[in-house]
């Protein structure tokens, strides 16, 4: 089912309210109101997220705050019975950014920031169309048949920045991961072989890495 977004007006920010959501961010016994407001109606600037619970209010200037189609998503990422932020846009270069925000102390904390993921990756061609990568010094293996269709030497083997992060939900743990996706490409971005796949627990103090993988079908 589409929800439709929820247009107000934010008295505090004095701009539109494109998106407001629930949760328990703050305090496990209170509903916290969330509010995601901007300027503007395709592009969008000046983008500001505001938490309230009661008198409390706390306002996040993420650190990419222009762009295109702002969300917000509240779950549960941490085991402390809390909910917290995860906000996602697509700046001006068709780039996904994504943080998580929790809440300490009447603070914003950065738990993680797309920007900052940036673990030891390397490429390199082996036989029979098959790309080895090294990833902080674990061996992956991508099969892919297209890799053999261009010339290696033309074709240097690259690594993404995170192109999509997606919240997963472990039903018997209940409690969210984020899978973050990277693409592996020879020469060009549009010349993609397939994709590394990490799943990450975010922690208090940042997050880990507790598994990874490789993908040659992969649709995003």
């Amino acid at each position: 089912m589409k929800v439709l977004p929820i247009i107000l007006t934010c008295l505090a920010l004095n701009c539109p309210i494109n998106e407001s959501k629930f949760g328990n961010l703050i305090d496990e016994n209170k509903i916290s109101t969330v509010k995601i407001c901007s300027e503007g109606k395709l592009f969008q600037e000046n983008i500001e997220i505001e938490v309230s619970s009661g008198e409390e209010k706390i306002i996040i200037e993420p650190s990419v705050n222009i762009g295109y189609n702002p969300q917000i998503f509240i779950a549960n990422f941490l085991d402390n019975k809390l909910e917290q932020v995860f906000y996602s846009i697509e700046d001006n270069d068709n780039k996904n950014f994504y943080q998580i925000f929790s809440f300490n102390s009447g603070k914003a904390v950065c738990l993680f920031d797309s920007d900052n993921f940036k673990p030891t990756i390397e490429a390199s061609y082996s036989d029979n169309n098959i790309i080895k990568i090294s990833y902080q010094g674990k061996q992956l293996f991508l099969n892919n048949p297209s890799s053999d269709l261009c010339n290696h030497d033309d074709c240097l083997l690259n690594v993404s920045e995170v192109l999509t992060a997606i919240p997963y939900h472990n039903t018997r743990q209940d409690k969210y991961y984020l899978q973050l996706l990277q693409s592996v490409y020879g020469g060009y971005e549009a010349n993609c072989f397939g994709y590394i796949s990490s799943f990450i627990e975010i922690k208090e103090d940042g997050f880990t890495i507790i598994s990874v993988g490789t993908s040659s079908n992969l649709i995003i």
